[in-house]
């Protein structure tokens, strides 16, 4: 890897990523301010967290942040006595962040005519074409794509963006460009992506999909921003110190006809991993987008790496695959797995960074909670954004130390009795609403046997209140208490959820919730099961 760029930044780079603030953080303090990516290192230590307005964009920054750290902490790659010392020194060099960052000076133009940041400046060359018509002859045909197809995360079937409002032909701003550009690179659709890109060795339309499409990725999270970066950057081995670079790093753009890339180190596998490449064509002013062109990177899917921050489970046929991402499942349900090894033979993995920071000084991981970043959408095909979700669980990482592992698997067992109430309840529910549904008389009830609202609604109302009740008792330890916790709020929600459609006039509805009840109280530590007819224990 070379160690100087003769590039400037220029004037017509518009937002640099690197100088300019654009990142939105929560200090210490709790003030709010804007950093680039270079202030943002110099200052992480007085940081508490990105607060990034969607998730996706954050994990990536996060994944940049690790490279980064990486980079200006003066270690090629980290094991755990490179963190520990990291760690010791409480904040990156300056001097070392500053001179990476005059190292790269010319590279972080997001809209730099030479190297645009994270983007493919021939694709105009590659996809526009030349009319040969003979009135128009000569002239350039812009085959974009359209700066309205730059919003991935607008949901489907729907005019909204999750970005927030987003209108078709307007300019994006700049900064907002940045977080759709992030975005599309690491959770982009595949398929066609619209005109055809024609370099030497292949012409076509369609891309594989973004690296973290569909998925949710786990994070740890420390006091500071300074401590969440050094505990987030993984322990992948060093391969190939020259080829181990992030795009910005890269003396020569990538060669789409070579040989596909397999990363050659933590920096290659954090940060070029993208299936997708993309331009933004600027305003006038460089102050914003108002088109870009969107192709695939590579013709074919790159190689397979284990990515540090996944979730792997077994499929029933023994194949790994990652933890999809669900909008509706709460993040305790799945920490568990994250802190436990997995048994001997399982091709289950918890996300490999959780391995790297195992031994991490007490006094660090005591204060370590976790981050989930997931953005539920369809992997197979295009569309399917059904929403995204940040979600970060208490100091709880203290109990992936092995003098803890008592504790960890009590904390498994809390969680499974949490589900186990409330496949009770939701049972229950769905049995009173399939019973009370079905007009008298009417023997086919296949048509009722997959709907029920109260089903959903009793869910909807069982995750947020147990998990606040999982955490108090990890907080307190009081393994003990789980069977009577979740079994009291699976019991007080139905009986709430019954008072709400039990008719007087309607003794067939009364019936079914007294007989369908007993499942839900079966949850109950035994000495608890007798009870008032309104639910209370008695």
């Amino acid at each position: 890897m070379t160690t100087t760029h003769a590039e400037p930044p220029t004037s017509f780079a518009g937002l640099d990523v690197g100088a300019d603030p654009w990142i939105p953080v929560t200090m210490v303090d709790g003030a709010r301010a804007d950093f680039g990516l270079r202030d943002l290192l110099i200052n992480a230590h007085r940081i508490e967290s990105l607060v990034v307005g969607a998730p996706p964009v954050e994990c990536v920054l996060l994944r940049i942040l690790y490279a980064l750290g990486l980079r200006v902490s003066g270690f090629e790659e980290i094991d755990g006595v490179a963190r520990y010392d990291l760690l010791e020194q409480g904040g990156f060099d300056v001097s070392e962040v500053e001179a990476y960052f005059a190292r790269y000076a010319g590279r972080f133009g997001l809209f730099d005519p030479v190297r645009p940041w994270m983007q493919e400046p021939r694709l105009p060359s590659q996809m526009d074409i030349v009319v040969e018509e003979e009135r128009r002859a000569g002239q350039v045909e812009r085959k974009s794509s359209g700066v309205g197809k730059l919003a991935v995360t607008r949901a489907s079937a729907s005019s909204s963006a999750w970005f927030g409002a987003f209108h078709d032909g307007a300019p994006v701003p700049g900064v907002e460009a940045a977080g759709h550009l992030l975005t599309w690179l690491w959770y982009g659709q595949g398929g066609p992506q619209g005109s055809m890109r024609r370099t030497p060795g292949h012409t076509g339309r369609h891309a594989s999909v973004g690296p973290l499409r569909g998925f949710v990725s786990y994070h740890p999270t420390g006091r500071t921003l300074f401590e969440t970066i050094v505990l987030g950057v993984p322990d992948t081995e060093l391969v190939d110190r020259e080829r181990d670079v992030a795009p910005w790093e890269a003396d020569e753009l990538p060669d789409p006809d070579g040989e596909l890339p397999m990363p050659a180190g933590p920096v290659s596998l954090l940060t070029a991993r993208a299936q997708h490449a993309l331009l933004l064509v600027p305003s006038v002013d460089r102050s914003a987008a108002e088109d870009v062109y969107i192709a695939w990177a590579w013709p074919s899917t790159l190689p397979p790496a284990m990515d540090p921050y996944l979730n792997w489970l077994e499929g029933k046929k023994g194949q790994q695959y990652p933890q999809r991402a669900d909008v509706g499942r709460s993040l305790f349900r799945d920490v568990d797995g994250l802190l436990l090894h997995r048994k001997p033979g399982s091709k289950e993995r918890r996300p490999l960074v959780m391995d790297a920071i195992h031994d991490v000084p007490a006094e660090v991981l005591d204060h370590v909670g976790v981050a989930a970043y997931g953005f539920e959408q369809g992997r197979e095909k295009s569309g399917g954004e059904k929403g995204w979700y940040r979600a970060v669980t208490p100091a709880v990482l203290r109990l992936i130390r092995v003098e803890e592992a008592a504790n960890a698997g009590r904390l498994a067992v809390a969680r499974e009795r949490a589900e186990l109430c409330a496949s009770r309840l939701v049972w229950a529910v769905d049995e009173v609403w399939k019973e009370t549904a079905v007009p008298p008389g009417d023997p086919d009830k296949k048509e009722y046997a997959s709907r029920s609202p109260l089903g959903e609604q009793a869910l909807a109302a069982y995750w947020p209140l147990a998990e606040a009740e999982f955490w108090l008792l990890v907080e307190q330890r009081a393994w003990d208490r789980a069977v009577a916790v979740f079994g009291q709020l699976a019991v007080s929600l139905y009986d709430g959820l019954m008072r709400e459609i039990t008719d007087a006039q309607q003794p067939r509805t009364v019936r079914a919730v007294v007989r369908h009840r007993g499942k839900v109280a079966s949850t109950l530590p035994k000495h608890s099961e007798a009870k008032t007819r309104d639910g209370e224990v008695a």
